[in-house]
């Protein structure tokens, strides 16, 4: 009777499907008519997984196996995509070469120092002392690339503590198992993971092990994983005081008051007093000490005035938390769409609530859109709430946990492939406005595109190059760079300026790949760069000391004239020690036909040909030092 009562209804649901596409078949494009695609293929999913009948669960083995495959893809993979991108000069002056000059000057005994890009310490900027963590492995390897593969690494060990959770909770491996898939796959996990580096993707894991062992009632561990939360990063005390009234009703009173009191408490200590001390007393110039972020929110310029703010102007409040509402809307539902929308049903969601506002009270879209690191504290309670909300729907029918299993793991695969962030995509676009969705940014498996890796690969050979003529720029001599390279000259004692401003640097190092192509947002678009680099050409205090080209290109190390004979010994050393490097015989050749050596070039020239016989940027320099030697040669 069952069986039969079962059909019937997917049968009916079927039909209201077919209806559905019908109407879907008639909507102009848009979002919206996306998301209503990727709920009815999976609503379709849902409701004839449930004639198979299955019930049975996969082994606990088998399940963790699966989970540790699948994290270790997902590290794998976004690590790989993340080198690719500052391999190829996908990253601005903010935000990778902050935290690697903090991390770098950590390893040599200058906690946290960022006076080269901030001016200041980094803990004046944000408190986040957790960053700590990550400096022993710059043992292994001091390179920002490392931050990238430790990001990729701490977002994916998330997927761990998901499944604990919602493994105690709901006594199902493959249904538990399929919200770390979905956590995974989540579009906002790509967003955050392909743009630069920033502190606050170690949240998830701590969030998500802080309400682990809240759910579980091991409150020792569950304070040890709070305070490192809060070490985070200071907004994290937002979460901390939604936790602590979700505790107080849900879990345990006192618990719940120690919580909230210890959120209250940590903004109040960080953003007013310690952030503020920290920036005033390592400012290298005269700064505000106040929190400048304050400033993204038009409501006031310390804690007391938001809060009187937010009493007695509630009307402005409410025009800025609704402005450009049907996008922020469209936001949310990306946040829970992946989830299959099960985060509805619980009321975890709200502990997120506060970060949420604080974000659509912003003036900045990037922020206000969930865009690039925002959602990252969010999503673990988004993942946590759909959790709950399906056990909810399981105590009503536990039959269905097989048929949510699928339900979760399509809707979470289709939203990845349709809201998932491309690789070396536009950096402006990879927080896109749900207003103006554009497909050509997303439609691929875990950001991977064939037709983006491509492109990569012309110029990987540059990059190579570029990674090499950054070791024959002295470290104590100041440098003018442009955005898109600051991460690569960001461990350095010495100050840099942000190209255009030169005028007090002894060498200008440009590189324009990455800026004409649109992968790279900079102070200004490729013809303003090209402007101000024929602007620069005319000063009479430098002069150009390689390119990547024959008289041009689009890599360029310029020096001031006294810089010559430092250069060509550096370029020198570096062959002397890398003498099977074609990219160092590349160089110094290049240094040599700068400083009118051109006997001297051709030799470097050749033994880059000798090496790599296909390498057409050393044959153009070959021709064209014959033709200068030509053009001496009396006749």
């Amino acid at each position: 009777m069952k069986d039969k009562k079962r059909i019937v209804l997917v049968i009916l649901g079927n039909v209201l499907l077919i209806i559905g596409f019908l109407l879907y078949k008639s909507l102009p494009f848009s979002i919206w008519k996306v998301f209503f695609l990727i709920f009815l293929i999976s609503t379709f999913v849902f409701l004839n997984a449930q004639l198979l009948n299955l019930n049975k669960d996969i082994p606990k083995i088998a399940t963790w196996l699966i989970l540790l495959f699948l994290t270790s893809i997902y590290i794998a993979v976004y690590s790989y995509l993340s080198i690719i991108q500052y391999n190829a000069f996908h990253t601005g002056h903010h935000d990778l070469a902050v935290f690697d000059e903090a991390i770098w000057n950590t390893i040599e005994g200058r906690i946290l120092n960022t006076s080269v890009t901030l001016g200041y310490n980094f803990l004046g900027e944000h408190f986040s002392p957790m960053l700590l963590i990550l400096a022993p492995f710059y043992f292994i390897w001091q390179d920002p690339r490392m931050l990238l593969i430790l990001q990729s690494l701490f977002l994916g060990i998330g997927a761990i503590p998901i499944f604990l959770i919602a493994k105690d909770k709901l006594k199902h491996n493959l249904l538990s198992l399929s919200f770390s898939f979905a956590y995974l796959f989540h579009p906002f996990i790509s967003r955050v993971n392909l743009f630069e580096f920033h502190e606050i993707c170690l949240a998830p894991f701590f969030l998500l092990f802080t309400f682990y062992f809240l759910q579980r009632r091991i409150w020792w561990f569950y304070f040890i994983f709070l305070f490192f939360s809060l070490m985070v990063k200071e907004d994290v005390s937002l979460i901390t005081t939604a936790l602590g009234i979700y505790s107080f009703f849900k879990i345990n009173k006192k618990i719940g008051i120690i919580t909230f009191i210890i959120g209250i408490f940590w903004v109040y200590i960080s953003v007013s007093i310690l952030m503020p001390y920290i920036k005033k007393e390592t400012a290298t110039t005269m700064v505000d000490s106040t929190y400048k972020h304050f400033g993204r929110f038009n409501l006031g310029k310390s804690p007391s005035e938001i809060i009187k703010n937010l009493i007695f102007n509630p009307q402005n409040i409410s025009e800025v938390l609704f402005f450009l509402a049907n996008e922020k809307l469209a936001t949310i539902i990306l946040l829970i769409l992946p989830l299959g929308l099960l985060s509805i049903f619980s009321p975890v969601i709200l502990i997120s609530l506060p970060e949420i506002i604080l974000h659509f009270l912003s003036i900045f879209p990037y922020q206000f859109l969930l865009g690039w690191q925002y959602s990252a504290p969010i999503l673990p309670f988004a993942i946590i709430s759909a959790g709950y909300g399906c056990f909810i729907l399981l105590k009503r029918w536990p039959h269905l946990a097989f048929s949510l299993s699928i339900y979760i793991l399509i809707i979470a695969f289709l939203s990845n492939y349709f809201f998932g962030m491309k690789l070396l995509t536009p950096i402006t676009d990879r927080c896109y406005n749900p207003a103006s969705y554009n497909p050509d940014n997303h439609q691929v498996i875990l950001s991977i595109s064939k037709e983006k890796l491509k492109e990569y690969c012309k110029i990987k050979r540059k990059g190579n190059l570029f990674e090499t003529l950054k070791k024959i720029v002295p470290n104590e001599r100041t440098i003018s760079v442009v955005d898109n390279i600051v991460a690569h000259f960001s461990q350095r004692k010495t100050f840099f300026y942000l190209f255009p401003s030169y005028e007090k640097a002894d060498y200008v190092v440009i590189n324009t790949y990455g800026v004409k192509e649109g992968w790279v947002q900079t102070w200004g678009s490729g013809e303003e760069i090209e402007k101000e680099l024929d602007r620069f050409l005319k000063n009479q205090g430098f002069r150009v000391l390689f390119t990547d080209e024959p008289r041009g290109g689009r890599i360029f190390l310029f020096g001031r004239k006294n810089c010559k004979e430092e250069v060509i010994k550096r370029a020198e050393k570096l062959v002397k020690f890398n003498s099977s490097s074609q990219e160092a015989h590349f160089i110094l050749g290049s240094v040599y036909f700068y400083s009118d050596n051109f006997e001297r070039a051709i030799n470097e020239f050749q033994k880059v040909l000798q090496i790599d016989l296909q390498n057409n940027q050393a044959k153009r320099y070959l021709e064209e030092c014959k033709k200068v030697l030509d053009k001496k040669t009396p006749k």
